[in-house]
């Protein structure tokens, strides 16, 4: 069931691939960014060559922390403010890393970029959940997860490509027509999907109850904790592809082919499990 068709001049291949994209663009944020970690290190005469993972540590600290604020804002103020505000956030990020002049102030941008993404990817669930219910709901997010599987394989490859014919800033360019551009479609196509009626005051009150809620309910910080486990397993993996990958095993620009397969796998056991969940159950 749908209530989009009647509320939006958006058709539902409209909206899946507009979410797809908006939820998408944290990985293409961290993956493209891989290939240019050595080149970002020297450019920054960083001396500690593990010092470059931080470029992808920063962004995660800022997405970790944006995740606690985006649900209630949109709660308060509506999903569209909530995506656009963290939109224009992972803008300004955007904007700080691509003319900063030291590596500590590109490593601000990294962390804005991530406080800023945290919303589209958290929101966006919200957003589903206010036009999409049953089978409807879940189709949309098969779908979603499909094109979000595609990014992580081909983010490395563009990045690398990026860095055949300019230098890492280049990126940060494409980061940022891509962000503008979805910023104004979302803008411009998607109404806010979130009644008034249906809004709820962000005061502390209201946020320290809702948290009780969630850390005193067993079931619900079991599987945070478990989820935290694999997470922090997928941290390292992520924080350590690169130098094992294109140093250690003199990969180079051979790189984004092997992180690319290995991000394939990683998105076919997905969708493997999805099928196993829905033949067996949990």
């Amino acid at each position: 069931m749908s209530k989009l068709d009647s509320r939006s001049g958006s058709g539902f291949k409209e909206f899946v691939v507009l979410v797809a994209l908006l939820t998408s663009l944290v990985a293409l944020a961290i993956d493209a960014m891989l290939p240019a970690l050595a080149q970002i290190g020297a450019d920054f005469n960083v001396t500690d060559s593990n010092d470059t993972q931080l470029v992808v540590v920063m962004i995660f600290i800022g997405l970790s922390l944006g995740q606690f604020i985006y649900g209630p804002l949109s709660d308060n103020i509506g999903r569209k403010p909530s995506i656009l505000l963290g939109m224009g956030l992972f803008i300004v990020g955007d904007l700080v890393s691509l003319f900063a002049n030291d590596f500590n102030t590109f490593l601000l941008g990294r962390f804005l970029q991530g406080l800023g993404v945290a919303s589209p990817k958290v929101v966006s669930i919200a957003l589903i959940r206010d036009l999409y219910v049953g089978k409807a709901m879940a189709r949309v997010m098969s779908f979603m997860m499909t094109i979000f599987i595609l990014v992580p394989v081909l983010a490395p490859g563009l990045g690398q490509l990026v860095l055949m014919v300019s230098e890492w800033r280049s990126i940060f360019i494409i980061f940022l027509l891509l962000a503008i551009v979805l910023s104004i479609w979302f803008g411009v196509r998607m109404p806010e999907t979130l009644a008034l009626d249906k809004r709820r005051p962000m005061t502390l009150d209201y946020l320290v109850t809702s948290s009780k809620e969630v850390l005193t309910h067993p079931t619900a910080m079991g599987y945070t904790l478990l989820s935290g486990i694999v997470f922090g397993a997928f941290m390292g993996y992520l924080n350590l592809a690169q130098p094992i990958l294109q140093q250690q095993y003199q990969l180079g620009e051979q790189f984004p082919i092997y992180f690319g397969g290995l991000a394939a796998a990683i998105g076919l056991s997905t969708l493997v499990n999805a099928r196993l969940l829905s033949r067996f159950g949990m």
